[in-house]
């Protein structure tokens, strides 16, 4: 193909080979130019200058990639790993729940640590037009970039006396604290407490073989009026100072207490009292946790009946909360009307977890097989365990992988899963999450890690 074109006055003549981009700063090889040696020297002084900005706008773009590689890799990742951490928590709780309904053993495998490791590398070169593997000049030159991403993973799987402690331990009832941290208080109360003042929670839920049915239709209505007087603001957790009627002194008389018994009292925890018939009495000033009632609900309908169930004390404005485990053996019991005190029956992690698994509905094939435990009822026929966690916990089950689910596992042929529209379901996993930490959060032990490197190949 000829073409013609004149340029400051001269002619060129060539043949089209190969496609020639002159406006890009690209000559191609398939050019035969014929002109002057001063026509060659201008030529390629207008090339240098075309090319030049265009040098200067590469460089500012590779400048701004490398510049912005770090802050972008942060917005595009930290988020992503959040979300899988979560959601790899959630399914570890919930497979260990439906294991415990199996009468199988939890297990459980922390994320300790998660490295990655950002890199970008990149190299070029421009030879001046000549070199680069042509016949003949070219404005072209050679380059390349990498982007690399090498996460870490440290997994330590949790075992032996470690997760004994954490898992068998029964909480203390400060960990009734995480109230005012938002947990909803009927579910912390039925999931965390065996009896309070030897009303029972059915504490045959906490086993994994349990042989009689159990109930605690009498137990949640308590709970479920003293959720809703916290809901509608009559009622308040706290931490406060009292004075402990059980840790008391004989009375003694008034005139031989001194300044320095007052000040080794006070050191000590303790506090003189004044008794009539000018004595006095020494009293253990104890520190806990209190249900303080608000005035308005004192003597409120809700509170009579809160009362009567727990057999506590009726018109009073605060309670003390202590854990049975912390009393002595020989501890008066509570007598109805007769207690201003509300002694739990406080759960283990493994209990609750084992509460938790009496809502998973198991499929009637493995009832049918026995593969999973079943009690009978007075009937003859298998208890639904469902209605002790009813409006609480609920696993459901099914064949195929459900589309629309929270969390959902695969466990002996079946998928076992929390619906997305479970709000109640979705609280008490969060909720035993938040236990589960508190409880081991003291003195761990830290483990041998098995650290796997994923590559980019």
């Amino acid at each position: 193909m000829k073409f013609a074109d004149f340029v400051d006055d001269n002619r060129w003549e060539g043949t089209l080979g190969d496609t020639a981009l002159l406006s890009a700063g690209l000559s191609g090889s398939g050019f035969r130019l014929r002109e002057s040696p001063m026509d060659v020297g201008n030529q390629r002084s207008r090339i240098r200058q075309r090319l030049f900005p265009r040098i200067v706008v590469l460089i500012a773009v590779w400048a701004g990639i490398s510049g912005c590689l770090g802050p972008k890799a942060v917005r595009y990742t930290r988020l992503r790993y959040n979300e899988v951490v979560r959601d790899t928590n959630d399914e570890q709780l919930l497979i260990n729940i439906v294991r415990l309904r199996y009468a199988d053993s939890p297990v459980f495998i922390d994320l300790p640590n998660i490295t990655s490791q950002f890199e970008m590398a990149g190299h070029g070169n421009y030879l001046g037009g000549y070199g680069n593997q042509t016949p003949g000049r070219a404005s072209l030159g050679f380059g390349d970039l990498s982007l690399r991403d090498t996460p870490t993973l440290s997994y330590h799987p949790r075992e032996g006396r470690e997760i004994a402690k954490a898992l068998l331990t029964p909480l203390s009832a400060d960990l009734f604290i995480v109230v005012n941290g938002g947990a909803n208080l009927e579910q912390l109360l039925l999931f965390s407490i065996n009896d309070i003042n030897d009303v029972s929670n059915a504490y045959r839920a906490t086993t994994l073989l349990p042989k009689v049915p159990d109930d605690n239709t009498t137990y949640v209505r308590g709970i479920r009026i003293l959720a809703s007087l916290r809901d509608r603001d009559g009622t308040e957790l706290a931490f406060g100072s009292g004075d402990d009627p059980d840790d008391s002194s004989d009375p003694m008389a008034r005139s031989t207490v001194k300044g320095r018994d007052l000040l080794e009292a006070a050191r000590d925890g303790y506090v003189y009292r004044a008794e009539p018939k000018e004595e006095v009495k020494l009293l253990k000033r104890e520190k806990g946790l209190y249900l303080r009632i608000r005035p308005p609900f004192v003597n409120s309908p809700e509170m009579q009946e809160v009362a009567r169930i727990f057999h506590l004390t009726p018109g009073l404005s605060k309670y003390r909360i202590k854990s049975e485990l912390n009393e002595e053996v020989n501890q008066k019991l509570p007598k109805p009307l007769e207690n201003d005190t509300i002694f739990m029956n406080l759960r283990s992690v493994l209990q609750i977890m084992t509460f938790l698994s009496r809502g998973v509905c198991v499929p009637e094939e493995h009832v049918a097989t026995g593969i999973a435990p079943v009690t009978l009822d007075q009937n003859g026929q298998p208890y639904d365990w469902t209605q002790v966690t009813a409006g609480h916990f609920l696993v459901h089950a099914q064949k195929h992988r459900p589309r629309e689910a929270e969390v959902a596992v695969p466990y002996r042929g079946y998928w076992f899963y929390i619906a997305s529209n479970d709000v109640n379901s979705r609280a008490a996993l969060a909720i035993l999450e938040m236990v589960f930490a508190l409880q081991e959060s003291g003195d761990r032990a830290v483990g041998p890690l098995l650290t796997l490197p994923i590559g980019g190949r």
